[in-house]
């Protein structure tokens, strides 16, 4: 796993940094990374400027170095296109109803 300190700016790949400068329990922060710049280098504080194409939009987080750099993983994945809308709402119907899936 990377770290902040060690991170560089790549259009081509998405990152989430789990910072514990907010909160003991983690916080997430998801995007393309576009700058990455030491704040304050007495407290390890770097500014980094992720920018979130779902939203279109820049935001710029101040983490320490050392937090965790990760793969996203809230992303949605690609829609199922080989079964029919009406297969789709068939199973979804029968999962509510508590019966088992048909067989394929």
């Amino acid at each position: 796993m990377a770290t902040v300190a060690e991170l560089q700016p790549d259009p081509s790949q998405a990152v989430r940094i789990v910072s514990y400068r907010e909160s003991s329990n983690g916080v997430y922060y998801d995007g393309i990374v576009r700058a990455v710049t030491c704040a304050n280098a007495d407290q390890n504080l770097y500014a980094v400027t992720l920018y979130k194409p779902t939203y279109n939009s820049e935001s710029t987080h101040y983490v320490y170095g050392t937090d965790q750099v990760t793969e996203p993983t809230r992303t949605a994945g690609p829609a199922n296109t080989d079964r029919s809308y009406a297969d789709r709402q068939r199973a979804f119907d029968r999962q509510n109803a508590g019966l088992p899936p048909e067989d394929e």
